[in-house]
């Protein structure tokens, strides 16, 4: 069921888990300030309403640059500030490639699927 719809990306609650999936196709200089707007609102939301447990499916973003990565980390960041569990799925492989060359390839749990995804909150 989707609970929440931006510019940027629409957020579908399954079961306990929040699902953040990207519509942008950039996280770049340009595109940075609307998403990472829209998305911190998001976590003033998610961080006041329970258990947080995102999953942050990026399958339609097809580019990223430090920005985009920045803004990643420091979305992890808050979500763990707050003993929320972030994992990243669908994820294109240059944005991989990006995260990889940067360090940050190993700092965000991942997995190949949404439902894999979902399911691994279930198993831990």
């Amino acid at each position: 069921m989707t609970i929440v719809s931006t510019r940027s990306f629409y957020v579908d609650q399954v079961q306990d888990v929040t699902v953040v999936c990207f519509t942008v196709s950039s996280i770049i200089d340009s595109t940075y300030e609307f998403v990472s707007d829209e998305l911190f609102e998001f976590v003033e939301y998610v961080t006041s309403n329970g258990p947080i447990q995102v999953v942050l499916d990026l399958s339609s973003v097809r580019q990223i640059d430090d920005w985009g990565l920045a803004m990643l980390r420091a979305f992890h960041e808050t979500i763990e500030s707050n003993a929320g569990t972030v994992i990243l799925c669908r994820i294109p492989q240059n944005v991989s490639d990006a995260l990889n060359d940067v360090g940050l390839g190993r700092w965000f749990q991942t997995c190949k699927t949404r439902g894999e995804a979902i399911q691994s909150f279930s198993q831990a």
